[in-house]
């Protein structure tokens, strides 16, 4: 080996042995400098915590109920009028006692009733029936209303009915006399079938304005101090619903020639007067130069005030005072004896809200009555009487379609059989008030020191009874 690979080697053992003792002396000294170890105490035992009492979870709060569904129903009524006022206030009972007792069932869900109305002023004499439509067209496209019930004057009726099947809207006429738009749905069933008649219309009221004055001149014959009343005056306003019962010119219908030549009245004076006429004196000097022992008299507003009282006070001597009778809208309810300050004694009308006789088979007209008179002191007019039922029938057909769309209530509403407080309710073919059972407006009432006394019945047409003289 030579002296140059020894060295070498004995160089780098020296540097490892160096490096060696240099670490080692490092780790002495930084182990002397650590503070000693000081073991950790060992801790007490703990307790365990009694288990507390497990709390009750807090109920959830109850969310709010969802607000109802409501279904929009129309009212389309002249309000300062009595029919239009008394109207209103049935169809609010009748919404009131629906919602309180649930609403009603569609295929949806439930739905209250809102009801939302709109002034047609149809009654105005001037009879404007622009008005009348445009109320109607507002209770669909501002309203919302999604069925519509209402109407007084034909006239107004009429041109709402021509509405009907561009808004697909199902309209429910509770008061017009005229069958006009029951001829249309017979006539034009696609475009008039959503028009129902809840009233009595003239051709079904007809057989009743030739049996009661029959009934008045048989009774006349045995009951001398009465006047004759064999001879008899017709005084009707000059409105659409008069038309086909008085004809135009007046004396030109079929009921009027059945009068004179079947039935054998002798009508001396016939006449029409205006819508806004308050002066019926010449009226009455003609009706008394003719002798007559009954009037009929045909009206819907005010001229029916002013004529009754005209007529109570007239001077009809050397004559006995006629009996005045006939369908005047506002004579039948208590409104119109307070408006004719008590003239109205002795006069008759139909329809007339009388208390029904206690054979009356129908317990819920009598009902209906004594509430709506303690709720508004006030007796119910026709308007209120067919409404109510109205609102009842709407409830049920609505049920039954699911839906308020006007084809499906259509089919609906025509298999209507309900029992209402005018009496039983059907609709014929043509979508009229079905005749064929007792209805309130069987009955014709006399005014007697301020009530309503019913004096004739279709249901015993030949004999009248309770009368007393005018």
């Amino acid at each position: 080996m030579s002296r140059k690979t020894i060295s070498t080697t004995v160089i780098i053992t020296i540097i490892v042995v160096v490096v060696v003792v240099v670490a080692a002396a490092v780790y002495a000294i930084t182990a002397m400098q650590a503070p000693p170890t000081v073991p950790s105490p060992t801790p007490p035992p703990t307790a365990s915590p009694s288990p507390s009492p497990t709390a009750s979870p807090s109920p959830s709060p109850t969310p709010p109920p969802k607000p109802a569904k409501e279904l929009v129903i129309g009212l389309s009524l002249p309000l300062a009028h009595p029919s239009g006022d008394h109207a209103l206030k049935a169809a609010k009972m009748a919404a009131e006692e629906i919602n309180n007792a649930g609403g009603i069932r569609l295929e949806d869900g439930v739905y209250k009733i809102k009801l939302v109305v709109e002034d047609t002023e149809e009654m105005n004499p001037s009879i404007p029936t622009e008005k009348g439509v445009e109320a109607f067209k507002r209770l669909i496209e501002v309203d919302g209303a999604k069925i519509i019930l209402g109407g007084v004057r034909t006239d107004i009726v009429v041109a709402q009915s021509q509405l009907l099947s561009s808004y697909k809207i199902v309209f429910i006429d509770i008061e017009s006399n005229n069958p006009w738009v029951e001829m249309k749905v017979a006539q034009d069933y696609p475009h008039y079938k959503y028009y129902f008649h809840l009233f009595a219309n003239g051709s079904v009221f007809k057989p009743y304005m030739v049996l009661f004055p029959m009934a008045l001149r048989s009774f006349s014959k045995t009951h001398p101090e009465y006047p004759n009343m064999s001879r008899m005056a017709i005084l009707a306003e000059n409105a659409l619903w008069t038309v086909k019962i008085v004809g135009r010119p007046v004396g030109n219908s079929s009921y009027v020639k059945a009068l004179q030549t079947k039935f054998g009245f002798d009508i001396p004076y016939m006449d029409l007067y205006p819508t806004t006429e308050a002066d019926f004196s010449s009226y009455l000097a003609k009706a008394k130069a003719a002798g007559v022992g009954q009037i009929l008299f045909l009206f819907s507003g005010a001229p029916g005030v002013a004529f009754v009282k005209q007529w109570q006070d007239y001077d009809w001597s050397p004559y006995k005072k006629p009996i005045v009778w006939g369908p005047g809208l506002l004579g039948g309810f208590s409104w119109f004896w307070d408006q004719t300050t008590g003239k109205a004694q002795s006069s008759i009308w139909w329809p007339a809200s009388i208390r029904l006789p206690k054979d009356w088979p129908i317990q819920k007209t009598a009902e209906f009555y004594d509430r709506f008179k303690a709720k508004y002191h006030d007796t119910p007019n026709t308007a209120a009487y067919d409404i109510y039922d109205g609102m009842y029938i709407l409830k049920i057909a609505l049920e039954k379609a699911g839906t308020w769309n006007a084809d499906k209530l259509v089919k609906a509403l025509e298999q209507t059989d309900y029992e209402g407080v005018i009496g039983p309710i059907k609709f014929t073919r043509f979508h009229g008030l079905e005749f064929a059972e007792p209805k309130i407006y069987w009955y014709f009432g006399q005014w007697q020191n301020g009530k309503l006394v019913d004096v004739w019945s279709a249901g015993n047409p030949k004999v009248v009874y309770n009368l007393v003289m005018p």
